[in-house]
């Protein structure tokens, strides 16, 4: 079984000064950002890699893994997927470029895709597992694939909630049934929403859909020092991972603990409710609010 990257590049700039995007707005993560940026909190993002010279990236990114191919050590990203998603999550508050929903979080580039955007449930089970023994504090997917995996990938996920780590992943962009591994109740299942606050044409959906966030045009980090905006279900995962980053981030300031079950919970209990009334398999609960998160 194969899986890919869930996004198109749309449109590629360089950006002088700095910018909040669209839905980082949407997500109300600068009223949040009054109570938290997200600082110490431990992101892994399971994707293509990490431009690590970047500068909106670089002073977040605390190390990686390479599980697709080579040296384990070289999580460098030539395909701009996964440095598009660490800026959605982390990119620094530094007047330069954009700001992420958690700015000041610490991002780990586990390399599972290769430089063509695809890679195997084998490489994604290493890395999970790997998260596992160091202790990340979250899981970012921004990818999926077709067909049901076996019960061993099944398990990794269900480790991964034993050691109360969430993990969130993208509901796929074939505008079909959210696909694995986001169909796993063990994650949270994120779909994508356009500026007209409705669901992105493209964004999978059903019944094991959690919640939704902004995932069409999207600005953010690109290789070598670039910034563009890219659309999919896979720019709406790392807002969501980012979110619950500062909510993690503010239970610790705090001194409060949570369950990964907890956190399910806030999420969908957060999010405003979009289309039809209450939970639907459009839209699940609807959009993630980042200043009811922070108050749960």
């Amino acid at each position: 079984m194969e899986f890919k990257v869930q996004s198109n590049v749309v449109e590629v700039k360089e950006i002088v000064s700095q910018k909040v995007d669209w839905g980082t707005i949407a997500m109300m993560a600068p009223q949040a950002w009054r109570l938290t940026k997200g600082k110490g909190v431990k992101v892994a993002i399971l994707d293509t890699g990490i431009d690590k010279t970047h500068p909106d990236l670089a002073p977040n990114l605390k190390g990686g893994i390479n599980f697709a191919a080579g040296n384990m050590s070289a999580f460098d990203d030539r395909q701009g997927h996964g440095t598009h998603c660490a800026g959605i999550i982390a990119g620094c508050d530094n007047d330069i470029g954009i700001v992420g929903i958690a700015p000041q979080a610490d991002i780990y580039a586990v390399k599972v895709l290769g430089d063509d955007g695809t890679g195997s449930l084998t490489n994604i089970i290493r890395a999970i597992d790997w998260c596992i023994q160091t202790k990340m504090d979250v899981i970012s997917m921004s990818l999926g694939g077709s067909g049901s995996p076996p019960p061993a990938f099944h398990e990794v996920f269900k480790r991964a909630h034993a050691a109360n780590i969430p993990v969130i992943v993208a509901t796929d962009n074939e505008n079909e049934e959210v696909s694995y591994p986001a169909a796993y109740p063990e994650t949270i299942a994120v779909g994508a929403m356009n500026e007209r606050f409705e669901r992105a044409t493209f964004s999978n959906h059903g019944k094991t859909l959690d919640v939704m966030a902004p995932g069409v045009d999207i600005c953010s980090t690109l290789p070598v020092n670039a910034y563009g905006k890219m659309s999919g279900t896979s720019m709406a995962t790392p807002m969501v991972a980012g979110a619950v980053a500062l909510y993690i981030a503010h239970k610790r300031s705090k001194g409060e603990s949570y369950t990964v079950q907890q956190i399910h919970n806030a999420i969908k209990e957060s999010a405003v409710d979009l289309g039809i009334e209450g939970y639907d398999t459009v839209t699940g609960h609807g959009l993630l609010n980042l200043s009811k998160l922070l108050s749960l």
